[in-house]
């Protein structure tokens, strides 16, 4: 019995060791296990790189590259500017945001080194929420503004969408063919439904490759929808962020509404709800309405006058629904850009008169006033349009004498701005270089 107590009490102590030697292997194999989770974890941390920015390479917004293990997002279409000297946060008027540091290397499998003694699983670092590509501030456009009119289809390369001009003669691109104090220029015109627009068979995306062709010339632009063969629609205000951000840069001066071809009302009060929203979100982007005018003038004058109060509505039933639209809403900041051209018959209810012959600088200031005088909208919200040379109306050409005319009184008066039809239609750039003159541009 003594013997069998004794190889009892052996074979429970070498059962014990026996025990202990599986528990320390156990927590071994359990510290292994954390080791291998949390460098998993830490490495995961640190994103892959995006393929190598190229400088040959388009890239529009939201397309990643990466340049010396950091990773950039495009805020909008660039090409050749390298992200690691081109990026910048939200109103820095940069083409690139730096989304951080990446890793070239795969992360591979880690080979666990077991420790005696258990380690505490750290804390895994959470990955960074990215910051949203933000969108290019405008630089505000104060005061007066001057611009052509530009059929982006005229002269256009159809294969890019880059907009061209041969007014001088050869064809270029059209922030050549601008003269030097020629700042400005009207892209017309967009037509459809707003993020889902066309240019005239010309794709958005096509047509802002201009955006980075102006930025790089110093040129600025406006953007105008509508015109006398499509209307512009836009039913949400999302759909006018996504087709203002389209073309949205520095250089970008505002949006404007050529409303000729038959919109309904409400098609024009939704236009106008879509800029009172988005004057609070783009403040420092101009809103216009373009429309057809008269100019009725005094029977027996031949010269302008301002008849105050008394002043006849020189709007036809478009540009009626556009002013009962603005002033249901509230609107305040917008601007009224006034067709001054095509009046049809010569005769004193559409225009200002001398010898049987519509006066086209004095019928355009004509217009002016009795908008002015009817709406009680002041000069420094009114724009005119004049189409130079030869109009669709017969008899009716709009000369160098005449933008001598306009742009003086315009001058005087603060006039918010003068566009004329066309930049295409000038050839030589004549009546370009005379209002820049005029105007002491």
């Amino acid at each position: 019995m003594k013997t069998t107590v004794c190889n009892t009490l052996l074979l429970g102590l070498i059962g014990g060791l026996l025990a202990g030697c599986s528990d320390g292997g156990s927590s071994g194999a359990a510290t292994a296990t954390s080791l291998k989770q949390v460098s998993a974890t830490v490495k995961s941390s640190v994103p892959i790189c995006a393929p190598a920015w190229s400088a040959s390479a388009v890239y529009t917004g939201g397309n990643q590259a990466s340049y010396s293990s950091v990773n950039y997002t495009a805020n909008w279409w660039t090409q050749g500017n390298n992200p690691s000297t081109n990026n910048g946060g939200s109103g820095s008027g940069q083409p690139w945001t730096s989304n951080g540091a990446c890793s070239t290397t795969p992360t591979p499998t880690p080979t666990p080194t077991p420790t005696p003694t258990p380690t505490p699983t750290p804390t895994p670092t959470p990955t960074p929420t990215p910051t949203p590509t933000p969108t290019p501030t405008p630089t505000p456009t104060t005061g007066f503004v001057f611009s052509a009119y530009k059929d982006v289809t005229a002269d256009a390369n159809w294969n890019t969408g880059a907009m061209q001009s041969t007014i001088t003669g050869t064809s270029q691109p059209v922030t050549t063919a601008m003269p030097a104090h020629n700042n400005v220029l009207t892209w017309a015109f967009a037509t459809g439904g707003c993020g889902s627009e066309t240019w005239a068979g010309i794709t958005p995306a096509m047509i802002a490759t201009n955006v980075q062709a102006f930025v790089a010339a110093g040129k600025k632009y406006i953007v105008s929808t509508g015109g006398a063969a499509g209307s512009f629609t836009c039913t949400s205000d999302a759909g006018f962020d996504t087709f203002i951000n389209t073309y949205s840069s520095a250089n970008l001066v505002g949006i404007d509404f050529d409303i000729e071809d038959g919109q309904s009302q409400s098609d024009i009060n939704n236009l106008v709800a879509r800029v009172a929203a988005a004057q609070v979100k783009y403040p420092n982007l101009r809103f216009s309405f373009t429309i057809a005018t008269l100019a009725t003038s005094q029977s027996g004058s031949s010269v302008a006058v301002d008849m105050g109060s008394a002043s006849p509505n020189p709007l036809g039933s478009m540009g009626i629904a556009v002013m009962q639209a603005i002033q249901s809403a509230g609107l305040k900041n917008y601007y009224v850009n006034l067709m001054a051209m095509d009046y049809g018959s010569a005769t004193a209810v559409n225009c200002v008169l001398s010898g049987g012959v519509c006066q086209m600088g004095q019928s355009a200031i004509q217009a002016a006033m009795d908008f002015r005088g009817f709406y009680k909208v002041p000069y420094s919200q009114i724009e005119l349009t004049p189409m130079i040379g030869a109009n669709d109306t017969a008899g009716e050409t709009f000369t160098l004498a005449d933008t001598d005319t306009l742009s003086a009184w315009a001058k005087a008066n603060g006039l918010a701005g003068l566009h004329h039809w066309s930049f295409d239609r000038d050839t030589g750039v004549t009546y370009t270089n005379r209002f820049i003159s005029d105007l002491g541009l």
